[in-house]
């Protein structure tokens, strides 16, 4: 089953010389993910060193999964983001997010209709 499209979306490619002037001085950071997958749940971890909550954005609207962290400010800061396609195979409502020492923790609950469930025979 493919529950994400991992592909570089239009905000993730490389800026051009002419976006760059008129583009925030932030310093563009790749977001190195890993993706592990449970009978339940998918688990995403990311890697967001120096994020703190209040610079980190989460969010999920028609099917796009948006991970947006940033650290520092100014001249200084660096932002990491990054965009996953979701299947319809994940629950939006059991999606979770926790961020511990600079890793993000992201748990995508499975749909219902994909996980596997026992059918129980009746004796005749």
């Amino acid at each position: 089953m493919t529950f994400f499209n991992l592909n570089r979306s239009k905000e993730e490619q490389p800026v051009s010389q002419a976006q760059e002037t008129t583009a925030t001085r932030a310093r563009q950071l790749a977001l190195p993910v890993d993706i592990y997958e449970g009978t339940e749940e998918l688990l995403l971890l990311a890697d967001l060193p120096g994020v703190e909550p209040e610079g980190l954005s989460v969010s999920f609207e028609a099917s796009e999964l948006r991970i947006e962290g940033r650290r520092g400010s100014g001249d200084t800061a660096s932002v990491y983001s990054r965009t996953f396609r979701v299947s319809e195979q994940i629950d939006p409502a059991g999606i979770s997010a926790e961020l511990n020492a600079g890793v993000l923790k992201l748990r995508l609950a499975k749909a219902a209709h994909t996980k596997p469930r026992k059918i129980e025979v009746r004796a005749g």
